[in-house]
């Protein structure tokens, strides 16, 4: 028995090691690269070239993404397989869904629209735009949600953590959807708006990490009443 045991003070949960979090934030960034290095193009109205060389970037970036996130998901330290196993589910099912997402928003929105205007007169052009305000609006947040709370599930961290990362993040989106909204306003272009807004994005899921990281560094709030001695909840 260690001696910090034997003093009667809770020990301290091993860390998921810094391979993880390396492998992490560089999905994370390469995630970010398609806005922060395809959007300058805009700025000098290469539009054609911008789309083509945008789709191919995404595919790209979203295979990058999936492989380093599951990566570091899988190479957490003191965890059980099995909860980094849910973690490594959980990040796959947010990266396809946010890849899917844009290519499937016209058929989302065309169908909700073409719905809604069975049930009265519609404008619909202005309820499209409507429909996909709402749905960018939280969709950053969901993403956000998705990434934070399988991180904790490869942490093994107890089930109330899950509940402040989806909480935080949720938020933190329609921050984000706020800061859009506020450089449009001001009259910045729709691609200055999108690039300026991903440091803002970057800069808060590490405000995301570090919240969850101080609550699950309290042995005596995050540990699981069931978790073994060999696998502690870390942080």
């Amino acid at each position: 028995m260690s001696q910090q045991a034997s003093s009667g003070r809770p020990e301290r949960a091993a860390g998921p090691g810094w391979t993880a979090r390396i492998l992490l934030w560089a999905a994370l960034v390469i995630g970010s690269l398609p806005e922060l290095v395809m959007m300058p193009m805009m700025f000098d109205g290469v539009v054609h070239e911008f789309f083509t060389l945008y789709s191919a970037l995404t595919v790209v970036v979203a295979i990058l993404q999936i492989v380093l996130g599951i990566g570091a998901l899988l190479v957490v330290k003191a965890s059980p397989m099995r909860m980094r196993l849910f973690g490594m589910g959980l990040f796959l099912a947010v990266s396809i869904y946010a890849f899917a997402l844009p290519h499937l928003m016209p058929i989302i929105v065309n169908r909700v629209v073409g719905s809604l205007n069975g049930f009265g007169s519609f404008g619909g052009f202005e309820l499209a735009m409507t429909i996909q305000s709402i749905i960018w609006t939280f969709h950053g947040g969901l993403v956000l949600a998705g990434t934070l709370i399988a991180w904790n599930l490869a942490r093994n961290r107890v089930w109330w953590t899950h509940l402040v990362a989806a909480g935080y993040a949720l938020l933190m989106g329609l921050v984000i959807a706020f800061v859009e909204w506020a450089l449009n306003s001001l009259g910045s272009s729709f691609a200055t708006s999108v690039m300026l807004t991903q440091p803002v994005s970057l800069g808060l899921t590490l405000a995301g990490f570090m919240l969850l990281h101080l609550l699950g560094a309290r042995p005596d709030w995050s540990v699981r009443p069931l978790a073994s001695a060999r696998f502690p909840a870390g942080y």
